[in-house]
């Protein structure tokens, strides 16, 4: 596991329990004291834990990385971090969509901008569980927009419903376009289980699976496992991604598509 991945996953276990040892995360992560104890001195550099005898404790920056912070912005405020990145991936992933496509977009404002960027896109047939995604892509050519039901979060503009209902079971799409919380080498991430749960059935009525992530997901921590890498066919991010998590993304055998020149 390399370092960067190791950090990620020590961070989110302390946004679970806000406290570790170096003998749990040693035997977790198959790596000796020695490293973990490099890991913690690192990450309490940069402020995000305080080391304690034999493991550490979070600091109020580890949860404000994690849900709390997002929780702090509401739609409008999120829609305008990284704006460039999201609006660049969101016009790349464009190209893999096809006039007359039958695809799924999830929520998000990754998700929306990916909606803009398919406006110029005739004869859509989209499935999606975001307001903002739909009321975009409605103002397109001849598209139809499918809005999944179910309960309405107005904070993340979107319906939230559990998967065991009669619909999800009923859906196909040719793909799945996801934005996610947290990536790692391991897979893809929400912060909630509410919105992993219906992701994972995004992916199971897909026939392929691209990932939407801007290089911040990388840094980001999320407790909800969507998927593994073996289910995704396609990563389009941003330049500024970590290098390392990326080329053990390959390895895995997922195209990833790198946008440059931002």
């Amino acid at each position: 596991m390399i370092k960067a991945e190791r950090h990620q996953r020590i961070l989110a276990r302390m946004q679970e329990a806000a406290s570790v040892t170096v003998k749990d995360l040693a035997k977790a992560f198959a790596t000796s004291p020695i490293t973990i104890r490099r890991d913690l001195i690192e990450l309490g550099e940069r402020g995000l834990l305080e080391r304690t005898h034999g493991g550490a404790i979070a600091t109020h920056e580890v949860f404000a990385e994690g849900s709390a912070r997002y929780e702090m912005y509401n739609y409008g405020e999120r829609n305008h971090q990284q704006s460039q990145e999201k609006a660049a991936i969101a016009e790349c992933a464009a190209q893999f969509v096809s006039d007359g496509d039958n695809i799924l977009i999830n929520a998000g404002t990754t998700a929306q901008a990916l909606a803009q960027a398919l406006r110029g896109h005739q004869d859509l047939h989209v499935i999606t569980n975001g307001l903002t995604v739909a009321s975009t892509l409605g103002q397109g050519v001849r598209t139809s927009v499918y809005v999944l039901a179910g309960r309405l979060d107005e904070r993340k503009q979107a319906t939230i419903e559990h998967p065991g209902v009669e619909g999800f079971s009923r859906l196909q799409v040719r793909e799945a376009f996801l934005g996610v919380h947290a990536i790692s080498t391991e897979g893809i991430y929400m912060r909630d289980s509410e919105d992993a749960n219906m992701n994972r059935a995004f992916m199971d009525a897909a026939r392929q699976v691209t990932v939407l992530a801007d290089h911040t997901k990388f840094q980001a921590f999320a407790s909800f496992l969507i998927g593994g890498w073996t289910r995704v066919h396609r990563l389009v991010t941003d330049e500024l991604a970590d290098q390392e998590v990326l080329q053990a993304i390959r390895e895995q055998g997922v195209d990833v598509v790198v946008v440059e020149g931002l």
